[in-house]
């Protein structure tokens, strides 16, 4: 009997050191998925607007749309600022305290480029307008769309 009471506690033991031990084995090194490697950039959202890709800082509520790109002295050549507004609405810009040449495109609610427009530095004059009601609006480097081959009908999508 006294066999028996310590082949049982034997067995127990083992049994919970090879649980205890089972989550001792070595783990593989979790590998990146290919996803993983894909450019990602703090703050910014990549899209594709036609055929071209463009690093955005979205911008979706009344002061930092007020702000845009305001006081900046650089913008890398593919950066851009997406404003989003709340719905469709024919759009107005201006380039006060802007210190950078940019074009701006307007977009529909369903994210097709209205018109795209060429905008002067610190000029306070014209208003650049949307020609029919837009909901986004993209500014990025003057001349960015036209390098690109972006124009007028081609979609914006967030990839």
């Amino acid at each position: 009997m006294r066999i028996r009471q310590h082949s049982r506690s034997f067995i127990l033991l083992l049994a919970v050191g090879l649980l205890a031990c089972s989550g001792c084995r070595e783990h593989k090194t979790a590998q990146p998925s290919p996803a993983a490697s894909v450019e990602s950039r703090p703050g910014r959202t990549a899209v594709t607007i036609g055929p071209a890709r463009l690093w955005v800082e979205v911008v979706d509520d009344e002061p930092s749309r007020a702000q845009g790109l305001m006081f900046r002295r650089e913008l890398p050549d593919d950066e851009g600022m997406l404003f989003v507004f709340e719905r469709p609405q024919p759009l107005s810009f201006w380039m006060r305290n802007t210190y950078l040449p940019l074009d701006i495109a307007f977009l529909t609610d369903e994210l097709r480029v209205l018109n795209i427009e060429a905008m002067r530095p610190l000029d306070e004059g014209p208003r650049y307008r949307s020609r029919g009601l837009a909901r986004y609006a993209v500014e990025t480097n003057q001349g960015w769309f036209k390098r690109n081959g972006v124009k007028p009908g081609d979609t914006l999508s967030f990839r």
